[in-house]
């Protein structure tokens, strides 16, 4: 989910009154433009500059991957979300090394160093799964945000993990829009008219994108044991919507923490071990 600065939140708002197609036109082209790639914070650098580094073609993209740990463990999928880039998982990276597994993370298509200028949810799995071709089987996928809703698509299509961590997710398309509505300043009525917009333009392959890119309508198999993370204080994706998510995966289980909003729940330490100790858990 882009950022919207303040004064293009009151350009939306205002166009959304007097010129709604035009609002609604503006705001899918702002939902797919992913604009500059993140910068690598310092307390991260060691750990990016740590990883094996390879790249995968998806499409006629290029993706970097990084790889951690003991090549021959098991391998850890981390999927980022929107505007972010594998860096950001550096404390996860650092717990999952330290369990003796083999955290394996990428950079978007658009984000990091991989190439691209645009990206959406069914990209960022399609580009999960070519990673997952590299490393085989996972013992588990974790997700953030957007990165969490890819992941769940790939895993209900058939990406090969042994268990899911879903860290401040969307449910699904239709959530995605009502925080971008939120987010951008645009009246709420146009919700379904940016839903439609959006659904032609970003996702023409997918009959029914409102439904079908929905992880409570098409929830994660449920073979696959599911941990979801919420902090109650985050702006960009409704704390709501991680109680939608555990309800619509029956045994699936859910940590709701305080005050770490969106991003800085990928730095806390509880969540670290809360998030590695699921996935080390031997099956009862």
């Amino acid at each position: 989910m882009p950022f919207v600065p303040a004064p293009v939140r009151t350009g939306f708002r205002v166009l959304g009154t007097l010129a709604p197609p035009l609002a609604v036109g503006l705001g899918v082209r702002a939902m797919r433009r992913v604009g500059p790639p993140s910068r690598i914070r310092p307390v991260d650098q060691p750990v990016h500059d740590a990883a094996r580094r390879r790249l995968v073609r998806v499409g006629d993209e290029r993706v970097a991957t990084y790889a951690w740990g003991d090549p021959d463990a098991p391998p850890v999928l981390l999927v980022h979300g929107w505007q972010l880039r594998a860096s950001r998982f550096a404390r996860l990276v650092e717990a999952f090394e330290s369990a003796g597994l083999q955290p394996v993370a990428f950079d978007g298509v658009a984000h990091g160093d991989s190439s691209g200028r645009s990206t959406q949810a069914v990209q960022h799995a399609a580009t999960l799964r070519a990673v997952q071709e590299q490393v085989g089987p996972a013992a588990a996928v974790v997700g953030h945000s957007l990165g969490a809703m890819a992941a769940g698509l790939a895993l209900r299509d058939g990406l090969a993990a042994e268990r899911f961590v879903s860290i401040a997710a969307p449910t699904g398309f239709e959530s995605v829009i009502g925080s971008f509505v939120r987010q951008s300043g645009l009246p709420p009525r146009l919700h379904d008219r940016l839903a439609d917009r959006a659904a032609r333009v970003m996702f023409p392959a997918v009959d029914a994108p409102r439904t079908e890119l929905d992880l409570t309508h098409h929830p994660v198999p449920a073979h696959v044991p599911t941990l979801f993370v919420q902090s109650t204080t985050d702006s960009m994706n409704d704390p709501a919507d991680a109680r939608r998510l555990h309800t619509a995966h029956p045994g699936s289980e859910l940590l709701l923490v305080e005050g770490l909003g969106h991003n800085r729940v990928l730095d806390d330490p509880a969540v670290a071990r809360a998030v590695v100790d699921h996935v080390t858990r031997v099956p009862a």
